[in-house]
């Protein structure tokens, strides 16, 4: 009987090990292949990329600045993430990006290797991990310097191992998912803790989980969480409080909670998660019907029982509700609900046996399947609408490939559920793949002008005056060009200061808003020519007002 438990744990070992392999083979090109290829997109990733860069420059990691002077937009940990990566690899977009690409990993593994141990079993939880790497929000947000994959996977690997310790009652897991939280919050902020905190508030109510509030449970979490996050936060309440209370809480968090910061619309997030859940949206409302189930409720009631789909509903709907009331909205805000999500369909699939011979899918699974290709033809219509016209019709050639993949792929992968999900899911990932690596490699450079700061960047250099940009006015809030440009820009608001500089450096570039170049250049306190230009910024040789127009170093 011993060998043979000893045999079994070797081969559930071994196959754990093929599957972690598979799923290594798979994310890497989603996540790695052309990483450094498009520009840093504005305003995000240069938030994060420019103040790494000068954390690496200056030695102190205790706290990040921009310009010099103190930045708390984020927490640090994402920006260490940064430096480190520059550290080993040098500066440039692939490094500062490479955190994130290797937290969309370990997010898909952790839902393998965690989830594995739960309801989903080997099968389910591969299916969900496979889900997780090939959503489109997912993979490409894994491709953004910004710190939305880095908390998703904190509050992937908190919650499941929350979800371990309803499980086992082994406390030791409680602790661990109190620390997952506290780096949640170390990188982004009280989101880190609310969000999974309502979530598994919710599990304990609706499922009577006693055991989710034991004290020594409760006391295990706070310790774990604690430790992760209160050293920097409390040296920086004892260095800057300033910073904590006004700047981060303040404007950063409550303020963006409480008043809309980006434009957004009602059920932003359904239609967020509609596109962002593709290819495999189709299936989500009947996952999540699953979960309503009467019978899904008692199997995990009581203290004790293994936790399934209701705890997966109250991790969804905790980051779905959280999000949506607040009233600045964004696209990635909605990342950490695509795990449960991906879990969700992976069961739902899973689930759904073979078509036996002679006979069709069972009907939710044909209306699943329909209903993806539906949302796949609207997504792509919209897609292509949105690139016939205005600044983003130079993608319009790559934005109807995109399409075009993306029907086929839901029409193909309907008709190959007759043959059982898994043939199913293969389709979805060779069309993931392909619309991933459409967009990294031919959507994006198509719009760098748009988006980015790259080419205006290389228009200083080409014409030799980039070692000539002496700083910035105020207002302009971009900070691509100095990336490029591999300084940070002094940003002055003065008028009167900027034409002091411009007497002791006559001839200096200065870049301004392109908004604000017929001003600049109309301006009595100086003369001004306008030596490169971009869609959003503008380069000005600036001269002492009445200086001859060749008058410059």
């Amino acid at each position: 009987m011993h060998g043979n438990g000893a045999d079994l744990r070797e081969t559930s070992g071994a196959r754990a090990a093929a599957a972690a392999l598979a799923l290594l083979a798979l994310s890497v090109p989603l996540f790695f292949l052309g990483l450094g290829h498009p520009a840093l997109s504005e305003p995000d990733e240069p938030y994060y990329a420019v103040p790494a860069r000068e954390m690496l420059r200056s030695g102190d990691w205790s706290m990040t600045t921009l310009g010099g002077e103190p930045w708390f937009d984020k927490p640090i940990l994402f920006y260490w993430v940064v430096a480190a990566a520059y550290r080993l690899f040098g500066v440039s977009e692939g490094s500062a990006r490479l955190g994130s690409a290797l937290a969309g990993l370990a997010g898909v593994l952790a839902v393998y290797l965690l989830g594995r141990r739960g309801r989903l079993g080997e099968r389910g939880a591969f299916l969900s991990a496979v889900v997780l790497a090939t959503m489109l929000e997912y993979a490409l947000l894994a491709r953004a310097a910004i710190t939305d994959a880095t908390l998703a996977l904190l509050v992937t690997a908190g919650m499941l191992s929350a979800e371990r310790y309803l499980a086992t009652g082994r406390v030791a897991l409680f602790a661990g998912a109190g620390a997952a939280f506290g780096l949640a919050v170390l990188t982004k902020g009280p989101v880190g803790v609310l969000a999974p905190g309502l979530a598994l508030a919710a599990h304990a109510l609706v499922a009577r989980r006693a055991d989710a509030v034991r004290p020594a449970a409760l006391g295990a979490a706070a310790a774990g969480f604690l430790a992760t996050v209160a050293p920097w936060f409390g040296w920086m309440l004892a260095a800057r409080p300033d910073l904590v209370v006004r700047t981060f809480l303040g404007e950063g968090n409550l303020r963006r909670f409480l008043e809309p910061e980006h434009l957004a619309f009602p059920l932003f997030y359904v239609v967020v998660l509609a596109v962002g859940a593709l290819p495999w949206t189709g299936a989500l409302p009947a996952a999540l019907l699953r979960a309503v189930r009467p019978e899904a409720l008692r199997a995990e009631r009581g203290a004790g029982r293994e936790p399934g789909p209701v705890f997966l509903l109250c991790w969804f709907g905790a980051v779905l509700l959280l999000f949506s009331l607040s009233a600045s909205k964004l696209l990635s805000y909605l990342l950490p609900a695509l795990p449960p999500a991906a879990m969700l369909v992976g069961g739902y699939w899973s689930e759904t046996p073979a078509a036996p011979r002679g006979s069709g899918p069972p009907r939710h699974a044909r209306g699943s399947a329909l209903l993806g290709c539906a949302i796949a033809i609207a997504a792509s219509a919209a897609l292509v609408a949105g690139a016939s016209r205005g600044r983003w019709e130079p993608a319009r050639p790559i934005a109807v490939w995109i399409a075009l993949a993306l029907v086929a792929g839901a029409v193909l992968a309907a008709l190959a559920l007759r043959r059982g999900a898994v043939r199913l899911a293969a389709v979805h990932v060779v069309t993931s793949a392909a619309i991933v690596l459409l967009f990294v490699f031919g959507a994006l450079p198509a719009v760098e002008g748009l988006d980015s700061d790259r080419p205006f960047a290389r228009e200083l250099e080409r014409k030799g005056i980039a070692p000539r940009v002496a700083g910035a006015f105020r207002d302009v809030r971009r900070y691509g060009v100095d990336f490029y440009l591999g300084r940070t820009l002094p940003r002055v608001e003065d008028p009167s200061e900027v034409a002091r500089r411009v007497a002791a450096d006559p001839g200096s570039v200065w870049i301004a808003p392109s908004r604000r170049a017929a001003e600049i250049v109309a301006s009595p306190a100086w003369e001004a020519e306008i030596v490169a230009s971009s869609r959003h910024l503008v380069g000005l040789r600036l001269r002492p007002a009445g200086s001859p127009p060749g008058d410059q170093p």
